[in-house]
């Protein structure tokens, strides 16, 4: 198999297991169930990554890299500026945006979080450690610890993706409609900007 094959193989079989993952987790989904949703051999997914376990950590390092992608983005806009608030806002956008447009990784991360012990952990060392150097400013503002803005920061943007099927619903809202995301990013921003000049 020609080296440009392999790799759109390789593809095939990261993007097919992912949705499987994501919608059924990982001890529902089958290797041979992923090497059909591919268009593969039964064999091809073990032959390129060896095992369910390795194929999933593989998965899972995609999702966490888009992730990381997408808020770098905001960070490096964010770093143009000196308001602390504007790195702030930069965030909630490019988070809220990303958990919008990518279900599988809302997904995937929810599914690890019912876990006992998370695949997943390991991978958000350096997001996190991002967040925190971003937020160091506004954190001081604010009188509380980056970590806290962090943590903060992420349950209210993560909580409507969370539960748009249980909650969201009950309250008439669409966690994935646009309007709703323009204003959740507002009330967002809003909360942040309260806490920090109350603080200051």
């Amino acid at each position: 198999m020609a080296p440009r094959d392999a790799e759109r193989t390789k593809g095939l079989i990261l993007a097919a297991a992912e949705d499987l993952f994501a919608e059924r987790g990982f001890d529902a989904a089958s290797m041979h169930e992923i090497a059909a949703a591919a268009g593969v051999a039964r064999a091809t997914p073990a032959y390129f990554y060896g095992s369910k376990q390795a194929l999933y950590e593989a998965v899972l390092a995609r999702v966490v890299s888009r992730a990381q992608q997408a808020m770098a983005r905001a960070y490096a806009e964010a770093n143009k500026h000196t308001a602390p608030e504007v790195a702030v806002d930069s965030y909630i956008g490019a988070f809220l945006d990303f958990l919008a447009h990518d279900q599988n990784f809302v997904r995937l991360i929810q599914r690890e979080a019912l876990g006992d012990v998370s695949r997943v952990a390991d991978f958000f060392g350096q997001p996190v450690d991002d967040a925190i150097t971003a937020f160091t400013p506004a954190a001081k503002q604010a009188r509380i610890s980056p970590q806290r803005l962090v943590l903060d920061l992420v349950a209210l943007c993560w909580y409507p993706f969370a539960h748009e099927h249980t909650l969201l619903p009950a309250l008439g809202m669409k966690a994935r409609d646009p309007a709703f995301i323009d204003e959740h990013k507002r009330h967002v921003a809003k909360l942040v900007q309260a806490l920090t000049r109350a603080n200051a």
